[in-house]
């Protein structure tokens, strides 16, 4: 009896937890891009909205895309709260980008699987709960 027991409240249990295959959804943050450099990180998310965590804090806000002359990817991004200039990330073709306002060293754009990206983009998600995400 006690083993019939457990093994429902096993197989109950396994249908919460969020990494079990039975209970997972597909995959989030198709669109979104990754850098990282040293210790830091950075995602540009499809909803807009970036999250970067560095080593003298996190950044979160809004950003605006174009492509420049050269083929390169532009980003200009806004601090959340203010609405100010944060920085711009300059992504090259060959997988580098810079962003001056963040220091000089060069940043790298990592190419996540499904289950790694999924995961980073619960930061996009968070983004939209902001107080300031709703302020134009």
């Amino acid at each position: 009896m006690r083993t019939v027991l457990a093994a429902i409240a096993l197989a109950s249990l396994s249908l919460l937890l969020p990494a079990c295959p039975l209970a997972c959804g597909p995959y989030d943050g198709q669109g979104d891009r990754t850098f990282a450099r040293g210790a830091d990180s950075m995602i540009l998310c499809n909803n807009g909205g970036y999250a970067a965590t560095l080593s003298t804090g996190i950044l979160e806000g809004r950003y605006t895309a174009e492509v420049v002359t050269t083929g390169d990817e532009v980003f200009h991004a806004t601090a959340g709260p203010s609405g100010a200039v944060a920085f711009t990330l300059t992504a090259r073709g060959d997988g580098t980008a810079s962003a001056p306002e963040l220091g000089a060293l060069s940043w790298e754009e990592v190419q996540l699987d499904e289950t790694d990206l999924d995961h980073a983009h619960l930061q996009c998600q968070d983004l939209e709960a902001r107080a300031w995400w709703t302020t134009p």
